[in-house]
């Protein structure tokens, strides 16, 4: 029995910017997000990034903020496909490892690395989330999929050409979105050896046929323990145009080094599904409002009024009411949710970084529908003023900040 034991898993998550990277430059654009599932000496991963290069390598870091610390354990140290943008997969963790990172997350970060950076892209520390988060949604991002694939071993057609195809034990699930000339990806999988090629082929299920689409390729494979892989892929809009029109008529496919014909294959389906989603999204600029109130100990000093924000997206952020709050989101498709603060993590001269818990208040559809927890991570600014004050003022303070919203 490993010396962290409990019948519920534990999740951790970060949000990595490159500013956030010491000693060394990170990227300026940089983010990421990267959340792990703890159960017992298993840790799952998902990461998910925009505007670094394909990371060549993931890790988790003993440190606090602003110090460097020693590799404790790597997500990967391979070189991913030049179209990924995100990754999931498996480590096993030592007890003393896995008690640390439960009973302490702030004191580990995680850390990606790409050939501009390679000694960090992208960095944040971790936060203890108050419930579940589905890692394919974080690997998947924000993006609506519109088409979706069930791959198995037993779909694959033989063809006298010398290859093996077919993986008995294999198992695939696809999410795409295909739009203008490109083909966004996310496909995960189970019982397969290392991954070397994701495609899509024009054929009726029965038949083979050529390559339509080529998603992605790692030649030599993927790192034996990644169990999923997103990304978006440069695909002729003409194809794209049929594939969308027309999508029972191609067929995913997965090639392993152990079948490089084929391991798994799934017919596509514009049927209608669901599939979970997460979306990170930055403040383009926001105000913490305060108010000169009356304080308990006596005199008057700001407190929080309210918050005025617009995030990435168009989201807009708010209190429900002035004053007694909630805070709120509220995304232009009509979703929106509430949130209530669980832990409250102080950030040096800036306003704190929280986890909340989230409560649907819109439509059941759309960016937000499904949040059920919200993070504010990598706060600048928005602190109250201090000294005293005249009754009834207000005053706005600029701030900036990352909202994480999982599900």
């Amino acid at each position: 029995m490993p010396a962290y034991a409990s019948a519920d898993d534990v999740y951790l998550a970060a949000g990595l910017r490159g500013t956030n990277e010491v000693g060394t430059p990170g990227d300026k654009d940089g983010r990421s997000t990267v959340v792990l599932k703890i159960s017992g000496n298993e840790v799952t991963f998902a990461a998910r990034w925009n505007k670094i290069g394909a990371p060549t390598a993931g890790h988790v870091h003993a440190g606090a903020k602003g110090a460097n610390g020693d590799v404790q354990f790597e997500f990967f140290t391979e070189s991913l496909p030049a179209s990924a943008l995100g990754v999931t997969g498996t480590v096993r963790a030592g007890n003393d490892l896995v008690k640390a990172l439960v009973d302490n997350p702030g004191s580990f970060y995680a850390n990606l690395h790409d050939a501009a950076h390679p000694k960090g892209a992208v960095r944040g520390q971790f936060h203890r989330l108050n419930k579940p988060v589905d890692l394919n949604g974080v690997l998947h991002g924000s993006n609506q999929a519109t088409l979706s694939a069930q791959a198995d071993g037993a779909q694959e057609v033989a063809e006298n050409d010398g290859k093996k195809r077919g993986d008995a034990d294999g198992r695939a699930t696809w999410w795409l979105r295909p739009d203008g000339s490109s083909i966004a990806y996310t496909a995960t999988w189970s019982g397969l050896a290392r991954v070397t090629n994701g495609h899509l082929h024009k054929a009726a299920a029965g038949r083979n046929g050529p390559v339509a689409a080529d998603l992605f390729a790692a030649p030599k494979g993927l790192p034996a323990n990644v169990t999923g892989l997103a990304g978006e892929a440069k695909v002729p809009a003409k194809v794209v145009k049929r594939i969308a029109a027309n999508p029972a008529a191609y067929y995913t496919n997965l090639h392993t080094t152990d079948f490089d014909g084929g391991a798994v294959r799934g017919q596509l389906s514009g049927g209608s599904f669901t599939h979970p989603r997460a979306l990170t999204a930055d403040v383009l600029r926001g105000s913490q409002i305060y108010a000169c109130t009356q304080l308990p100990a006596g005199g008057f000093g700001f407190t929080q009024f309210g918050v005025s924000a617009k995030l990435r997206r168009s989201i807009d952020h708010s209190f429900v009411a002035p004053a007694s709050g909630p805070p709120q989101w509220i995304a232009p498709d009509g979703s929106a949710v509430r949130g209530t603060v669980v832990t409250r993590t102080p950030n040096g001269d800036n306003i704190p970084e929280l986890v909340l818990d989230a409560t649907q208040s819109g439509a059941n559809t759309g960016l937000l529908a499904h949040t059920t927890q919200i993070l504010r991570l990598n706060t600048t600014g928005g602190v109250a003023p201090t000294g005293s004050c005249d009754a009834g003022a207000q005053v706005k303070v600029a701030y900036g900040a990352d909202y994480l919203f999982l599900g």
